[in-house]
């Protein structure tokens, strides 16, 4: 695969993805996601083969994978969201995974993780009241958790929900997309600090034009 770009596909036939992202040197990193009730779990070398076959499976260029070889680890691990809300209490500070676990499909734990540290330290550090900068830190990691937490649960059902409500939806928005990428939540990269509100939400969905009645 070419040195300089990374590869990220989706498949919601089988609400799968596969990602390879380049290294250096003829190396790269790959990963699929898969729902853990349709794949037999994949771990250790032995594996490796039908890693490739499922990556291909999910859309990833199969000459991207012909005579590789297998330089780390394969294991899997379960991409759940977990949070603990409101991660402070009696003088204890819950940081990084933690306090909140994104689906590490979106790769947002150790940014999630240094924002976590820089807002508490700048709490501790603007008061004598450790208490109360502890209480702070926790709201504050509420609202950049949450915005993480909603935009690539969003993004999920979008790109990889299966179904026929799935299908509809992304019948309406995918095509919008193709002609403007901007409509896709930058906030993956950009941060939690972007806008994410009923309007940005309803323009990644490709429901601005659109109105209910009831």
């Amino acid at each position: 695969m070419p040195e300089d770009t990374g590869c990220m596909v989706t498949n919601p036939s089988f609400y799968q993805g596969a990602y390879l992202f380049p290294q250096g040197g003829g190396r790269a990193r790959a990963y699929i996601a898969y729902p853990a009730h349709s794949v037999q779990r994949l771990q250790g070398e032995e594996d490796i083969p039908r890693f490739i076959e499922e990556s291909v499976r999910a859309g990833a260029p199969g000459e991207f994978y012909q005579r590789v070889k297998p330089c780390g680890p394969l294991a899997s691990f379960e991409a759940a969201d977990t949070w603990v809300e409101h991660p402070y209490r009696n003088g204890i500070a819950l940081i990084g995974d933690a306090a909140a676990s994104n689906d590490p499909s979106w790769a947002q734990g150790l940014s999630l993780t240094l924002r976590d540290v820089r807002i508490l330290r700048d709490e501790l550090l603007s008061s004598d009241d450790w208490n109360t900068a502890g209480h702070n830190y926790a709201r504050k990691h509420d609202f950049h958790y949450g915005v993480i937490h909603q935009v690539t649960l969003s993004m999920r059902g979008l790109f990889l929900e299966t179904g026929p409500d799935a299908d509809a939806c992304r019948a309406k928005a995918l095509p919008l997309i193709g002609q403007d990428m901007t409509r896709i939540p930058d906030h993956v990269f950009g941060g939690p600090d972007l806008p994410w509100d009923s309007a940005v939400r309803r323009r990644f969905f490709g429901e601005e034009h659109f109105t209910t009645s009831g």
